[in-house]
């Protein structure tokens, strides 16, 4: 007896054994709470915050773009109450289906982030009880904004299957499946849902609430949940709840939070434009990324993709994302300063030019990544216009890269425009109206404007041209003697097989058709 008391003692102890690594959760939280391992429990103090931080801001631009998409879904309600649908015309047809569309993409944004924190039981109440009440409360104002969302659509939607079938339409030009309503009706209006928002009201009140009342980002983060879990009640009857409710600690578990969209794979834990774990996870390895930057010139276009990233919502198509390859500054003054056109048309180096007019941006050519590789790209991410190095940016899982058939100066003339959009912010509305914020492919297409002519599409109301238009139309143009762009290369992810491949310029061509979010596979 006394050897097993001895050991009993020393399983608690090694369950509870503090640590000094910097993380916030508890040690061994993992064989404590039952639950996988989290990227969560692993991060720092301050490399939580900042992605709190950043979360914090998606989830309410997120909840901003279902309000506006509910608002949008109300003013065509006529259309999604008429009971012969079959009798909508083409562009009637395309207004409804571009109402789900628009609805599902910030909605699968919430759900990520409700996921990302779903682990909140592990983070650490007794030496960071602020960082675990944060993460509590995202994840419950995620939860409270798809109920709250759910319930409006729904109310909108209710009893028109004609409606919904059209919902579960592929939209090939916007990249998603079909069936993609049907594999969330049910979850829209889940009751344990509803039952985990009243549940975590008593909680969130009685020992979240009180650690959040000092620094700005807990009181941010306190209000949305407020906010949130008001307006998700609304929709629910509290008192037949209460029952249900009465058990918060299992009822608050971590599938309270799961994720609602199924996937192909568990192919990494945290979404977002960085991965804070498995970081060196991508398709496309370094050699093939040493390889594919040779072949490459000042002035091509760069289309990527990292899947399970949730970066971009809002623009449609397999491509979310397009950068413009500089080059180096010494790549630049290889390429373009002893050209005498170009030194006509500057008057002298182009990277003298460069340097005065554009001091800043250019000098941010001349430094390195964290990792000793050259600024090579320059693109639009959420922190704004940067320079980034080709191994940092196009360190992905499907990156293509295209050529404009364009002169030397031409080519020239769209860097410097490009980089005088430099430090400018990301526009998160999408608009590609207005210059104040770019976009990624926004920023590819003024630097080209008058030269490349991608055709606008109407997206939620605005003209847009997301990344995956410009692959359409190297693909519409795949052929002719004159195209507009050139095919470089285009290393394509294969997820079965945990690898890229060098595809050809149709297959490049055919990937504008490849659904942007596969939802319905497991």
């Amino acid at each position: 007896m006394i050897v097993l008391g001895i050991l009993g003692l020393g399983a608690i102890v090694l369950f509870l054994w503090p640590t000094q690594r910097d993380q916030a959760g508890y040690p061994f939280a993992r064989r404590v709470l039952g639950q996988q391992p989290s990227p969560l429990w692993e991060l720092g103090r301050q490399e939580l915050l900042a992605a709190m931080e950043r979360d914090s801001q998606r989830l309410a631009r997120a909840r901003d773009q279902l309000e506006r998409s509910i608002e949008g879904t109300r003013a065509i309600e006529p259309l999604l109450s008429r009971d012969d649908v079959e009798g909508l015309s083409a562009s009637q047809r395309v207004e409804v289906r571009m109402a789900w569309f628009s609805f599902l993409e910030p909605l699968l944004e919430v759900d990520a982030i409700k996921h990302r924190y779903a682990a909140w039981p592990g983070v650490d109440y007794v030496r960071h009880p602020d960082l675990h009440s944060m993460a509590f409360s995202l994840t419950y104002a995620a939860l409270c904004a798809q109920v709250n969302a759910g319930q409006s659509l729904l109310e909108i939607v209710a009893g028109n299957r004609r409606v919904q079938r059209l919902f579960d339409e592929a939209m090939p030009d916007l990249g998603l499946p079909s069936g993609t309503f049907t594999a969330l009706r049910d979850r829209l209006s889940r009751a344990r849902d509803h039952a985990a928002v009243v549940a975590g009201h008593e909680w969130f009140d009685e020992w979240i609430a009180p650690k959040l009342s000092g620094e700005r980002l807990e009181v941010r983060i306190r209000d949305l949940a407020l906010v949130e879990r008001d307006k998700a009640e609304r929709w629910i009857d509290i008192p037949s709840m209460i029952n249900t409710a009465r058990n918060k600690t299992e009822l608050l578990g971590s599938r309270a939070f799961e994720r609602w969209f199924p996937v192909q794979r568990e192919v990494a834990e945290w979404f977002g434009d960085t991965r804070i774990v498995s970081q060196e996870r991508r398709l496309i390895s370094d050699a093939q990324l040493h390889e594919a930057q040779g072949r490459l010139e000042p002035g091509d276009l760069l289309i990527e993709r990292r899947n399970w990233y949730l970066s971009n919502v809002g623009l449609p198509g397999f491509w979310p994302h397009a950068a413009l390859y500089l080059g180096s500054s010494e790549e630049l003054a290889a390429r373009f300063d002893q050209d005498p056109a170009i030194l006509e048309r500057f008057g002298g180096p182009f990277t003298d030019y460069l340097r005065r007019e554009h001091g800043e941006a250019f000098e941010a050519f001349a430094e390195r990544d964290s990792e000793g590789h050259p600024h090579r790209v320059l693109e639009a991410i959420s922190e704004g216009v940067v320079a980034a190095s080709f191994e940092h940016s196009c360190g992905a899982d499907y990156v293509a890269a295209l050529r404009p058939r364009l002169t030397r100066v031409q080519i020239a003339e769209a860097i410097e425009r490009a980089l005088s959009y430099f430090g400018r912010p990301y526009d998160f509305n999408f608009d590609f109206a207005t210059d104040d914020a770019i976009v990624c492919s926004e920023l590819v297409m003024k630097a080209y404007e008058g030269q490349i002519d991608v055709p606008f599409i109407t997206v939620a109301g605005k003209r847009a041209i997301p990344p995956t238009e410009i692959v359409r139309l190297f693909a519409r143009e795949l052929g002719l003697e004159h195209p507009s762009l050139e095919f470089v290369f285009f290393l394509d992810g294969v997820e079965g097989e945990d690898r890229a491949v060098h595809r050809d310029a149709e297959r490049l061509a055919a990937s504008a058709e490849r659904p942007k979010w596969d939802l319905l596979q497991p």
